[in-house]
């Protein structure tokens, strides 16, 4: 299923990015897009097929340290990716990828 695809992806990144499993996991809704929320906000991790200028938007809003997103939310426009990495900076997130 999706959920159980996301959710694998999502561990793996927690690993990846140096938190253990044990860690506070919120399942946040922004802009009607699933995020979630690691350590109290220090890492959001977006696993959304279709992100807009309004999610990158209102994630960076959040001002977590740092971001993950699917290289394929971006569906190939690259304007979108190049903003998003504008805007993350612009509000202090100091490490901004995608997977």
């Amino acid at each position: 299923s999706p959920e159980a695809e996301q959710e694998a992806i999502l561990y793996e990144l927690l690993l990846k990015s140096g938190f253990e499993l044990t860690t506070a996991i919120e399942q946040l809704s922004i802009e009607g897009k699933k995020v979630y929320s690691i350590a109290d906000g220090e890492l959001l991790i977006c696993l959304e097929k279709q992100l807009t200028q309004e999610v990158i938007k209102a994630i960076a809003a959040h001002k977590p340290t740092r971001v993950i997103c699917l290289d394929a939310g971006f569906q190939d426009n690259d304007q979108l990716k190049t903003n998003a990495v504008q805007l993350m900076k612009s509000k202090g997130v100091v490490n901004f990828r995608t997977v």
